[in-house]
């Protein structure tokens, strides 16, 4: 992080919100940074009509898609009942994949785990 957790980071006009965290001195999450990045890319090929352009274009819509599939793997995987730890898999495969949920470490198990969304 280019602000060191303080949300302000030195430009030549004094200091200015850090680009990383938006200010805010923690850094959003994988999925916030992944789109982040994917809008600084779109943008950058926007005024494009070459084929390049348009390939980026169909790019970022499949990662997109890919991205809100996973999500909605993970959200049926959590409410399936799991005796064979099926569901479980699946969804520590997905949020591998997108970073959803931190993973920890299960105490004195020596494996690691994704824990469950936050109920409402």
């Amino acid at each position: 992080m280019t602000c060191y957790g303080t949300g302000e980071s030195a430009s030549g006009a004094g200091p200015s919100d850090c680009p990383d965290c938006g200010g805010s001195g923690v850094l959003p999450s994988r999925g916030v940074l992944v789109e982040w990045r994917a809008r600084d890319v779109e943008r950058a090929v926007a005024k494009g009509d070459d084929e390049t352009a348009t390939h980026v274009r169909w790019l970022l819509a499949e990662l997109r898609n890919a991205r809100r599939a996973l999500n909605e793997i993970i959200a049926l995987a959590h409410d399936v009942e799991d005796r064979d730890r099926i569901a479980q898999r699946i969804r520590f495969v997905a949020n591998r994949a997108l970073g959803t949920y931190e993973i920890v470490d299960e105490p004195g198990a020596g494996k690691a785990s994704v824990p469950a969304p936050p109920t409402r």
